[in-house]
């Protein structure tokens, strides 16, 4: 199997996520204010998004960025959103750990 070059991961995750949405390419280019054709080019993978663009295109469809950049991503949403459920519970754990060193520094004090 040949591995996707990023711009080809991108365009796949971003015409995936646009589609389950429900969302035309030109209503995600009126969204985030580009040309609906510059929507095409990149979920085809002839243009590359700029980094603003990117940015973006995360917040107009609730995800973080490395979403887009995740080759696991071609099945739909709901990978990323089990994969951003596991992400907030190692923060969520490593900021209580953090939390309580903290406190335990200031107790010594």
């Amino acid at each position: 199997m040949e591995k996707k070059t990023i711009l080809e991961i991108f365009a796949m995750n971003l015409k995936s996520c646009r589609k389950s949405l429900k969302l035309t390419q030109a209503e995600m280019a009126k969204l985030i204010g580009v040309s609906t054709s510059f929507i095409t080019e990149i979920e085809t993978g002839r243009k590359a998004p700029s980094f603003q663009t990117i940015d973006k295109i995360a917040t107009v469809t609730n995800n973080p960025v490395w979403v887009f950049f995740n080759d696991n991503f071609n099945n739909g949403i709901e990978i990323a959103n089990d994969e951003l459920e596991k992400l907030r519970l190692i923060l969520k754990e490593t900021t209580c750990r953090n939390i309580d060193v903290i406190i335990d520094e200031i107790k010594k004090d």
